[in-house]
C-alpha cells in the first residue's frame, strides 16, 4: 500500500483558506468608495456630491472641518479706493508727477477727480500699445524729482450689492462667489465692481438677500475640481 505524500495533507488545507478569502472583507473603517462625483466618509451622514447646476452637497462634519462660513449679500455704500503709484518728473512748484493706470481708471479719475491730488492732465497716445494711460497730476509738498509716490484715490460712494472680498473666488475662467442653493453650495459667475478696505460691489450675478460663502470659498472650489476633474478625495 503506497504510504500517503505530504500533498495529500496540505491541499485540503489550502482549498479551505482559499475559499476562506473569498468572503467580505472586514470593514477597515476607512472611506467607502461611490460613482458618479459622490464620495461617502465613514460615519457621516451622507456622501459629499457633486451635480451640475445645483451644486456640491457637503455633510455637516464636512461643513465644520472646511471651517464654511455664510452671509447675506446686503445693500452698502461702498467708496471705490484705488492706490496709484506715480513717478515725480518736475519739482514745480506745484511737484508734477505722472502714473500708468488702466483706462477705466483714467475714465474714473476724469469723470470724478480725486481730491487727494490735483488730475492736470491725461494723455491716451500710449493706451493702445499699453493698454495704459498716462495721467499727470500735481502734488503738494516738495517731492524729489525721480521719486516714487504712492497716491491713495477715492471716489463718490455709491449704493449697491457688496460682498466681503473673501467671499470671492477668482480663476482663470472668471470670478465667482458660492450661493447656498438649498442644501448645496452652487458656484456662480458675478461681475465685481469697485471695493474699499471692507467690500467689493457685486455689479452682475447676485441680490440682496442672497447667502453667500464668506469663508471656505477656495475649500469648496478645490473639492469641486476633486469631483468634477480629478475623481480624488475631498476631505
Amino acid at each position: 500500500m503506497k504510504r500517503p505524500t505530504l500533498w495529500c495533507f496540505l491541499l485540503p488545507a489550502l482549498a479551505g483558506l482559499a475559499l476562506a478569502g473569498c468572503g467580505p472583507a472586514p470593514s477597515s473603517g476607512g472611506h467607502e468608495h461611490a460613482e458618479h462625483g459622490e464620495e461617502a466618509h465613514a460615519g457621516e451622514e451622507g456622501p459629499v456630491k457633486f451635480k451640475e447646476g445645483v451644486g456640491l452637497q457637503l455633510p455637516a462634519a464636512t461643513i465644520a472641518a472646511l471651517g464654511l462660513q455664510t452671509n447675506a449679500v446686503e445693500e452698502r455704500a461702498v467708496q471705490p479706493t484705488y492706490q496709484v503709484t506715480a513717478s515725480v518728473f518736475d519739482a514745480g512748484p506745484p511737484a508734477r508727477a505722472s502714473a500708468l493706470v488702466p483706462a477705466e481708471l483714467a475714465d474714473s479719475l476724469e469723470r470724478h477727480p480725486p481730491a487727494e491730488a490735483r488730475l492736470l492732465a491725461v494723455h491716451r497716445e500710449l493706451s493702445a500699445a499699453l493698454a495704459q494711460v498716462e495721467v499727470v497730476f500735481a502734488l503738494p509738498g516738495n517731492p524729489a524729482v525721480g521719486s516714487t509716490v504712492s497716491l491713495t484715490l477715492r471716489r463718490p460712494a455709491t449704493t449697491g450689492p457688496a460682498v466681503p472680498a473673501s467671499a470671492l473666488l477668482r480663476t482663470a475662467t472668471g470670478t465667482f462667489v458660492y450661493v447656498v442653493n438649498g442644501t448645496s453650495f452652487l458656484r456662480t459667475a458675478v461681475k465685481p465692481g469697485a471695493g474699499d478696505a471692507d467690500s467689493i460691489q457685486i455689479l452682475d450675478g447676485l441680490h440682496a438677500g442672497d447667502l453667500v460663502v464668506t469663508a471656505g470659498a477656495e475649500q469648496l472650489w478645490l473639492t469641486e475640481l476633486r469631483l468634477t476633474k480629478g475623481g480624488g478625495h475631498s476631505h
